[in-house]
């Protein structure tokens, strides 16, 4: 099937006359020289993600909704700039709470597969079959481990190997060469490769990193399919937040498995009400996350109360979040819930 382009023909403007073109469609720029400045600072392109949602809109008799060129009358550039500025507050307060989590999974995935051996990640045995393209022969033939997910996973590691810079690195490479064992691949991994890693693990090696963030334990409670599911997701997010994207209401393209949320009483509204599209169900499976990793981190609290300062113009619905989100136990700062973790942990090391 052909496909048939719409050929761009909008012309280059200036600054002055990109402003001149928001007036004109009932933007309130007030101060002309902060405008200016604004968006020589951030650009047209990148605010105009911001003032999206300030635009007007017609349904139709006969098609969907449209969104117009013109302004929601009252809408200012200093409201534009407020969302703006909210996002990027938010991006930093995301990437913390992922650090968290991924400095903890980096650590474990390296610490389980190098029981195996100092290269396992290399060895397509210590991999799912699913990964390593394992014919049902043993061992696996040449040519199904080359055209594997692991072979893939493995060139593109060496290339990251080649162009670390970190010191760590260079003093392994220059006192015992390449390769790297698998606790110092662990540590250099986009966040990508070391979620795709954790994937193509043994079921068994999955279980008991899952079972170390407190997510699945002997007894069957929890999920250890879920960590799988859910790095996919924070992978996507941190992207976004990585290349200043906008995120307050970011359609989730990597999105969540409804069945990898269910075991989870605090994630078991999300799983009901289907809504795994909008940032909202990321945010509580880091502040679930963050507080089994860290049982005395308070990140939960903090992105509750950045939450409460969404610009007054905004809704927290539009972020995904469900009516009344603060009474749930993703949400709660009671002490006794964060005993529970605590307790959960000491039991899980004995």
């Amino acid at each position: 099937m052909s496909v048939t382009f719409v050929p761009y023909e909008k012309p280059y403007l200036t600054v002055d006359e990109q402003l001149d073109l928001l007036q004109t469609r009932g933007l309130d720029l007030g101060d002309r020289a902060d405008a200016v400045a604004w968006l020589r600072r951030v650009g047209y392109y990148r605010l105009s993600g911001y003032w999206y949602p300030f635009r007007e809109s017609r349904k139709p008799a006969d098609g969907p909704r449209e969104i117009l060129d013109t302004f929601v009358p009252g809408t200012t550039l200093t409201m534009v700039t407020d969302l703006y500025e909210y996002d990027r507050k938010l991006r930093l307060l995301v990437l913390d709470g992922i650090e968290r989590v991924e400095v903890a999974v980096r650590f474990h995935v390296g610490h389980v597969l190098g029981r195996r051996g100092a290269f396992a990640h290399a060895d397509p045995e210590a991999m799912s079959d699913e990964f390593a393209g394992k014919a049902p022969s043993r061992p696996p033939a040449l040519a199904h481990w080359m055209s594997s997910d692991h072979a893939t996973w493995l060139k593109r590691r060496a290339d990251e190997e080649r162009r670390s810079k970190a010191d760590f690195v260079k003093h392994f490479q220059a006192k015992y060469g390449p390769p790297l064992p698998v606790w110092v691949v662990t540590e250099i991994l986009d966040f990508g490769g070391l979620s795709m890693l954790y994937a193509g693990m043994l079921q068994r090696d999955r279980d008991e990193v899952a079972a170390a963030l407190d997510l699945f334990d002997a007894s069957g409670a929890g999920n250890s399919g879920a960590l799988k599911d859910w790095l996919k997701n924070i992978t996507y997010i941190r992207n976004v937040c990585a290349h200043h994207g906008r995120l307050w209401n970011v359609n989730v393209t990597e999105r969540l498995s409804p069945s990898k949320l269910r075991p989870f009483s605090e994630l078991s509204h999300i799983s009901r009400s289907g809504a795994t599209s909008r940032l909202y169900p990321t945010l509580a499976i880091l502040s679930l996350l963050t507080r089994r990793i860290h049982p005395g981190d308070d990140w939960a609290g903090r992105m509750a109360a950045l939450v409460g300062q969404l610009p007054a113009d905004r809704t927290e619905a539009e972020m995904g979040f469900p009516h009344s989100w603060r009474d749930l136990s993703a949400w709660s700062t009671d002490s006794s819930v964060r005993h529970e973790f605590e307790h959960r942990r000491e039991d899980s090391d004995k």
